[in-house]
């Protein structure tokens, strides 16, 4: 068995809030405290990369900072095992009136490297960071992105045995994190022990072997990072869910024209709704016009976790009377990975304010178990992994003794089918 390489045992870390020190402190004023970390025990082994995932406020920080002596545990013990380098704070230490070069060595001394050791790592810190023109200049005139990108580079370049890592792999432009990920990919495969803290769960599953699901500084679960990953991603639907369930969005300004409800065919409201893989996703829109409107047009939008997939946006419909109406709209096709999605509407016509967003009015849900289509792949299983869409593809290879075709992603069989709900649907319009 491996050595340990981090060791937290029943560690908790409480902070003080609502509290102003000092002279001026008034006496009356109560103090709190939370507990960031409650009584955590946690190893990692020599070798060993381990995620760290959980809601914002979770302890994630918290437990980085620990380890980095950063700041102390209220109580518990906590062990680490050689050099630690933490690449959470990036530029922590750097003098803004000191220029790159003489920045360098400073950070790195800080690190734990000797003069020798910046020197010898010195060509190779300024390449990583892209600054060659800028190395003399003093940190005071840099750009946020280049301080980040001088931070990452120092810290990524000390060899630690433990290397800390706290979303740092967002830092600079597209190219400066492509060079990022490869460098954390070169430090998991070299054997160095990891703690990598992430909301990105993609790279998380990228990075790490294992991982931990922190929740009001406890763990809620741990082991094999797919598993735990997969479960987080549920627990987020429900809530993403329950929030569906006080009903349809309101931006609180009262417009001429309002969508009333929306139904999809198997569920009512904003609650969520199960559909396949490729199956039509039908949407009925209850609309109320308060007045007379002219030039309307609907945008339905279908949003992932990061943002729009696909939309559907109506022709420009030239008068509305005032009453009810009833717009209906049908996605032939859902080309997206399991997971929970969400529906957004923008209503607009000739009178409404230039400033309107779209409304979140529904939640859906995709159950498919992609491995009926062919798909053994676990990348693209989960819309974790590989992004949200499921296109269906096949792979071939050719060879001196013949062709072979290997596993893919089928399409979906099934024909288009109006359900028997819209029927029902247009009686409650």
């Amino acid at each position: 068995m491996a050595a340990l390489a981090v060791e937290l045992d029943r560690v908790s870390k409480r902070y003080a809030i609502g509290e102003r020190r000092g002279v001026f402190a008034a006496p009356w004023r109560k103090r709190h405290s939370i507990l960031a970390v409650r009584e955590l025990s946690l190893e990692i082994a020599q070798g060993e990369s381990v995620g760290l995932i959980g809601h914002n406020g979770a302890g994630k920080t918290t437990v980085l900072r620990l380890l980095a002596g950063i700041t102390r545990p209220t109580c518990g013990r906590l062990r680490t095992e050689g050099r630690v380098a933490s690449l959470i704070n990036l530029g922590a230490g750097f003098h803004p009136e000191l220029t790159g070069r003489e920045n360098i060595y400073l950070n790195g001394v800080i690190l734990g490297l000797s003069r020798r050791e910046v020197q010898a790592r010195f060509d190779a810190i300024v390449e990583f960071a892209d600054l060659g023109p800028y190395i003399d200049t003093p940190l005071k005139r840099y750009s946020s992105g280049m301080f980040a990108r001088l931070g990452f580079a120092v810290a990524a370049h000390v060899d630690p045995d433990v290397l800390l890592v706290d979303e740092v792999l967002s830092v600079g432009d597209v190219a400066f994190q492509e060079r990022s990920i490869r460098k954390m990919l070169s430090f998991r495969d070299s054997g160095q022990a990891i703690l990598f803290v992430s909301h990105n769960l993609s790279a998380v599953e990228m990075m790490c072997q294992r991982t931990v699901w922190l929740e009001h500084g406890q763990i809620r679960m741990a082991g094999p990072t797919a598993e735990v990953v997969h479960a987080y991603l549920d627990a987020v639907d429900v809530g993403l869910m329950a929030e569906a369930e006080s009903g349809t969005a309101d931006d609180g300004t009262p417009d001429s024209l309002e969508v009333a409800e929306v139904l999809l065919p198997n569920g009512h409201g904003p609650l969520a709704s199960d559909f396949a893989y490729g199956e039509p996703l039908h949407v009925l829109m209850r609309c109320l016009a308060r007045d007379e409107v002219r030039n309307v047009q609907c945008t339905l939008t279908v949003r992932g976790d990061y943002g729009p997939l696909f939309r559907a946006t109506s022709e420009v419909i030239t008068s509305w009377s005032r009453g009810a109406h009833a717009l209906e709209c049908t996605f032939q096709e859902l080309p997206l990975l399991p997971g929970l999605y969400r529906l957004d509407v923008e209503l607009t016509h000739a009178g409404a304010a230039g400033w309107s967003l779209p409304l979140a009015v529904a939640t859906f849900r995709v159950v498919t178990d992609l491995a009926e289509y062919g798909s053994d792949s676990l990348v693209g299983a989960t819309k974790s992994r590989g992004g949200f869409l499921a296109v269906a593809y096949d792979w071939h290879i050719r060879t001196a003794n013949g062709d072979q075709r290997l596993p893919g992603l089928r399409g979906w069989p099934r024909p288009l089918r109006r359900s028997s709900f819209w029927p029902q649907a247009r009686r409650r319009l």
